[in-house]
């Protein structure tokens, strides 16, 4: 198990570009869980994997991959994806596709 994932995907792929990380978290409540290197909660694309949105480790991973597919670069974007995330998400989207989706037709700037 990794202690830090995203450090790790960092140094192995210095073409993954880490724009929003655990220090720009607004919120503090997550649990954070280790995972193994290609668990899919943390790692490739949003599918239909179920995401828990009180995992930070998750949060984070999913911020990143929807400002990285959105050419999103600034973190305040991936803290207004936080924000929703935690306060609004509805209780019955619960795989990352659907939060994706949930949050393209939600995340207004």
């Amino acid at each position: 198990m990794i202690p830090n994932i995203y450090e790790y995907l960092y140094r192995k792929s210095p073409a993954t570009m880490i724009l929003f990380s655990r220090r720009n978290l607004h919120y503090s409540d997550y649990k954070w869980s280790n995972y193994i290197q290609h668990d899919p909660r943390v790692n490739g694309k949003p599918d239909d994997t179920i995401f828990n949105k009180e995992e930070g480790n998750e949060v984070v991973y999913l911020i990143n991959k929807l400002m990285s597919l959105w050419d999103y670069r600034f973190s305040n974007t991936g803290n207004k994806m936080e924000k929703l995330i935690h306060d609004k998400l509805p209780p019955d989207i619960s795989k990352q596709e659907e939060v994706q989706q949930w949050l393209k037709d939600n995340l207004k700037f």
